[in-house]
């Protein structure tokens, strides 16, 4: 029973890893980053200028944006400004479907 139970531990340990570095976040490119739920679109966009970027779609809800920042340090300067996660912006677009928007 240990042996099984070390088994599905293991794997789940690999799989978490596998996806943080799927996810993590490469300079340069878009990022998607997500701020506290119930957060105004007026305030992400603030907190995407405060960090140096770009907005570039909402998600299905404004807590959930697509970014662009020129900066190596863009994904620290979201937490800075309160996302509460960032990832790569395709990955995001991928496990999301079509449910981004374009900024109007």
């Amino acid at each position: 029973m240990r042996e099984i139970a070390f088994g599905a531990v293991f794997s789940l340990l690999i799989a978490i890893g596998a996806f943080l570095i799927a996810a993590w976040p490469v300079p340069g490119r878009p990022v998607a980053a997500y701020f506290r739920s119930g957060t105004s679109a007026a305030q992400v966009a603030g907190a995407v200028a405060q960090a140096g970027g770009n907005l570039l779609q909402f998600g299905a809800t404004p807590a959930l944006v697509i970014s662009l920042g020129d900066q190596p340090d863009y994904a620290a300067q979201l937490y800075q400004s309160g996302a509460w996660l960032v990832i790569d912006g395709e990955l995001a677009r991928l496990c999301a479907g079509g449910s981004w928007q374009a900024r109007t």
